[in-house]
């Protein structure tokens, strides 16, 4: 299954996430800079869900691989927006988003590699 497309996605929301959080957390007072931070945040993710749709229609992977990323992204989308609200705990955010995103990118680049590998077997 190709994931190439989710893949750089992906990548590009999990460090504009870290600029985001390193931003607010230098300067906390900045409401109007969580505002536009997370609207960008939630762009990039619809961008991630939009490209996973495609990849997922046309590889067609197993019930629990879908949940699986289901699951991820819906754990990243809290996260992020959370960043949204006052008096966040951004540390913790920030580990709740890593702890979905990083094993997320893992993951698709294994499916990608999973067809090479079928055929070396």
């Amino acid at each position: 299954m190709r994931t190439l497309a989710t893949q750089v996605r992906l990548r590009r929301l999990i460090r504009t996430f870290a600029e985001v959080v390193d931003r607010l957390l230098a300067e906390p007072s900045e409401r109007l800079l969580a505002t536009s931070g997370v609207s960008r945040l939630q762009v990039l993710a619809e961008g991630v869900r939009d490209a996973w749709d495609g990849e997922a229609a046309a590889g067609r992977p197993e019930g629990a691989l879908t949940r699986y990323v289901e699951q991820s992204l819906h754990t990243a989308e809290l996260a992020i927006a959370g960043l949204g609200q006052a008096g966040a705990d951004l540390e913790l955010l920030r580990a709740d988003f890593e702890s979905a995103a990083l094993p997320l990118e893992v993951f698709l680049r294994g499916l990608d590699a999973a067809p090479a590998l079928q055929r070396s077997a």
